[in-house]
């Protein structure tokens, strides 16, 4: 197997374990070979500052060589496109352009800022790919962590450069309208990159398989047993466990939350999930969201922007737009977990 290790977005470890796949444990059968002489084969490693695990389900006779570099090189065209920590990734470079400059932007990287643009638009800017200046100075972003609070006068410097209308895209040609507007894609491109390997392994003639990258997950036809392929959400907290197990077929599962991927000042945790809003880190009830979307990426973006919500409008939202979404809220003052599950998400139940 291959141990290369190319970084993109460090929050993306934000979610690396919020969603484990419970292989042994619970894919049940997952160790039988079928009638066809078919295998699970496993490809693993680091990438984008997390880990990828990928499934396939294949006959003995699959090239693996072949199918690990199929997976790596849909991973690293996302990585090359799209990271901040990349200086010469086409993203870094639109980022360092000045207003009113136009740039063609390649299919895949039009494809993200697109979809990005429009969740931005539907959630009413919970979801804003603008946001990086203030997720950098709160030590979330390339620059590293802090050691102190950052204070008004900061954040209020950065609000003229914050906003996703801020930004043009037409005909795969994107421009900002301010000096200073940056993108960053973390919360939606590592969810773009789970859906990049599992249209690659498709062209390939490869239709079942289980794509995760540091928990954005998609799952293509039946897992080794012809069930469905279960999943296991994980308990909000570090030593994490499983809260609730579903299963999945030809979709996608992406999950956000509060308690991996944060700092401490001072004694106070801070989340990493910053409010567009506010430009500070949020604190409310909601401890973790996950949505199962047919696309790895729509489920990426739109639990980061249900975590920026809050609880109430949250939900309210969910119930609004039909969304398949499993939320663990805390109770005041406990350490006891409320669950919220849409009657979308109830199908996926186990």
């Amino acid at each position: 197997m291959s141990n290369r290790h190319t970084r993109l977005f460090k929050n993306s470890e934000r979610c690396s374990l919020f969603l484990i796949v419970m292989l042994g444990l619970v894919l049940l059968g997952g160790c039988q070979p079928t009638a066809t002489e078919v295998r699970e084969w496993v490809f693993s490693g680091p990438i984008m500052g997390t880990q990828y695990r990928v499934v396939v389900i294949a006959p003995e006779s699959l090239d693996a060589s072949a199918t690990e570099q199929v997976i790596m090189t849909a991973m690293e065209s996302v990585n090359q496109a799209m990271s901040t920590y990349i200086s010469g990734s086409e993203l870094s470079q639109f980022n360092r352009q000045v207003a009113d400059q136009p740039t063609s932007l390649s299919a895949d990287l039009n494809s993200v800022v697109a979809e990005a643009l429009e969740i931005a638009a539907l959630t009413d800017g919970a979801f804003d790919p603008t946001i990086g200046p203030a997720v950098n100075l709160w030590g979330f972003g390339p620059q590293g962590r802090i050691t102190r609070k950052p204070n008004e006068s900061e954040l209020d410097s950065l609000r003229q450069s914050i906003g996703y209308q801020k930004l043009s895209l037409n005909d795969s040609v994107l421009s900002k309208k301010v000096d200073g507007v940056t993108l960053d894609l973390s919360a939606i491109a590592k969810g773009f990159a789970v859906d990049k390997v599992a249209q690659s392994l498709a062209g390939k003639g490869l239709n079942r398989f289980l794509v995760d990258i540091g928990g954005e997950l998609r799952a293509s036809g039946a897992a080794l047993s012809g069930d469905s392929w279960r999943i296991a959400i994980e308990k909000p907290q570090i030593l994490g466990g499983v809260q609730q197990v579903i299963e999945l077929r030809d979709q996608a599962i992406a999950t956000s939350g509060d308690y991996r991927n944060f700092i401490q000042i001072d004694g106070q945790p801070f989340s990493h999930t910053i409010s567009p809003e506010t430009l500070k880190p949020v604190f409310h009830r909601l401890a973790s969201v996950s949505v199962i979307t047919q696309r790895a990426s729509t489920g990426d973006a739109l639990a980061t922007a249900l975590m920026s919500m809050g609880e109430e409008r949250a939900m309210a939202f969910i119930e609004d737009h039909g969304l398949a979404a499993y939320l663990l809220i805390r109770k005041e003052n406990s350490e006891e977990l409320e669950t919220y599950i849409s009657d979308e998400f109830n199908t996926n139940l186990q």
